[in-house]
C-alpha cells in the first residue's frame, strides 16, 4: 500500500511539472494583418491603423498605428494577443495622394473599416489575417465618370 502511495505521489508531481512547462512555453499569439488600399489604383504610402474594441463596452483594448502601404498598395500590420470577444478593424488614416484623399462615409455616418479576426484558433492554418480592401475617393469626380452616369441615367430613363 505504501508503494502505491509513492507511485501516486510521483505521478502527481510529474503532472505538476508538465503543466508548469506548458505555462512557461505559452506565448501571446502574434498575427500579421494584411490588406490593400486603393483609389482608382493601388495606393503606395497610404496610412492605416488597427483597433480592437470590447464588443460589450466599446472601449478600445488594442491599437496599432503607423501602418503604411508598400509600392503595391499592400500593408502588413503586426498584432499581438487573442482578441476574443472584441471587434478588430483596420481603418484609413491618411491618403498619399491629395486628389484622392476623401474617406467615404456611408449612409449611416460610418467610415469604411475592414474587420479582422484576431483569435488563436486551430481553424486558422497560419498567423496571417487578411482584411478587405479599403478605398479613398476623389475630392472631385472625374468628368468621364460624370458623363458616364449622365448617359446611364438617360438610358435608364428610356427603359
Amino acid at each position: 500500500m505504501a508503494r502505491l502511495a509513492q507511485v501516486a505521489i510521483i505521478l502527481a508531481a510529474a503532472l505538476c511539472f508538465l503543466s508548469l512547462s506548458d505555462v512557461a512555453n505559452s506565448q501571446v499569439p502574434e498575427f500579421n494583418v494584411k490588406g490593400m488600399v486603393s483609389a482608382t489604383e493601388p495606393m503606395p504610402g497610404a496610412k492605416v491603423k488597427l483597433e480592437c474594441k470590447d464588443k460589450a463596452s466599446g472601449n478600445i483594448t488594442y491599437r496599432m498605428t503607423g501602418g503604411e502601404t508598400d509600392e503595391n498598395g499592400i500593408y502588413t500590420l503586426p498584432a499581438e494577443g487573442d482578441h476574443r470577444g472584441e471587434l478588430c478593424e483596420v481603418t484609413l488614416v491618411k491618403s498619399s495622394r491629395a486628389e484622392c484623399s476623401e474617406i467615404p462615409i456611408d449612409g449611416s455616418g460610418k467610415r469604411p473599416a475592414a474587420e479582422v479576426t484576431l483569435i488563436a484558433s486551430s481553424s486558422f492554418s497560419d498567423n496571417i489575417r487578411l482584411a478587405y480592401p479599403l478605398v479613398f475617393t476623389r475630392k472631385e469626380s472625374l468628368h468621364k465618370c460624370i458623363d458616364f452616369f449622365k448617359d446611364l441615367q438617360m438610358a435608364l430613363g428610356r427603359l
